[in-house]
């Protein structure tokens, strides 16, 4: 091996390689050229980080893109990376204002959205307190959200729940809960009732269940914020109404701890 080369050449490595014959020989090989064992022992380190992040990735996508075995659909969010898409329920209630209780269509001027908001979020929260949850925040722009929303229904004139990417926000996607309405005004406190009123058919000892989930978003014990919204059809006899919340609720088997039953002691508490 050449002295005046101090990392050899690549022929020399080869040829020194081939030539080992005994223990010695194999000794002044190994440090002479140091270097390139550290080189290749980098290289097996750099690949085999490589292969790592390159299952990580594929292991990822596919849970990312997994298919909902409830809605068939697939998946914005598995449980292990973020927030699931909480449940929507398709049984939308819809009402019709009692004779005896019909409303000056005159009153729509000196109630605006604004009052109606502040209203529904008043009875939201009373109906909280007596379920052991916390009072929600008005979100201004979950209040945008949810009126562009309403407005949207009112124009197609049909009730459906937004698009996924509609109710994007903060990472997760929000809880959303219509209403149809037949008369002159919706009111906050009204439109908070018609949910709430499914109480009476939800069972407190089951997990999820279809035909309450507005009750159930409406005490949902995690929700901390929320957004009203409403719209008068062009006919100006029918009202659509919306709420978005976050963060969602409706979460199979997180039931027992979200949606409490009613304490009789409530009922002092707001006396």
């Amino acid at each position: 091996m050449s002295q005046n080369n101090v990392f050899g050449s690549i022929s020399d490595f080869f040829s020194s390689l081939g030539n080992l014959n005994g223990a010695d020989q194999v000794n002044r090989f190994f440090q002479y050229y140091w270097y390139v064992w550290l080189i290749i022992a980098l290289a097996v380190v750099i690949i085999i980080a490589v292969n790592v992040a390159i299952c990580y990735y594929f292991c990822h996508h596919r849970k990312l893109n997994e298919i909902d075995p409830l809605t068939g659909e697939k998946r914005l969010y598995n449980k292990e990376w973020g927030i699931t898409k909480p449940l929507q329920s398709v049984f939308i209630p819809v009402e019709q204002n009692k004779k005896d209780e019909d409303d000056d269509p005159t009153d729509i001027d000196q109630y605006d959205d604004s009052k109606f908001a502040i209203e529904a979020l008043m009875e939201h929260n009373q109906f909280r307190i007596q379920h052991g949850a916390g009072p929600l925040m008005a979100n201004e722009y979950l209040n945008k959200a949810a009126t562009d929303w309403a407005r949207e229904l009112a124009k197609i004139n049909e009730l459906k729940h937004s698009p996924d990417q509609w109710r994007r926000y903060q990472g997760s996607v929000l809880g959303e809960s219509l209403a149809y309405f037949i008369g002159p005004i919706l009111k906050g406190d009204r439109l908070t009732d018609m949910w709430y009123r499914e109480v009476r058919r939800h069972d407190f000892n089951a997990d999820l269940q279809e035909n309450t989930l507005h009750f159930s978003q409406v005490v949902w014990k995690g929700t901390r914020e929320v957004g009203f919204g409403r719209c008068q059809t062009e006919d100006k006899k029918q009202w659509y109404g919306v709420a978005l919340y976050y963060p969602p609720g409706n979460f199979p088997n997180q039931y027992a701890y979200n949606v409490l039953p009613r304490s009789d002691l409530e009922d002092f508490r707001l006396a």
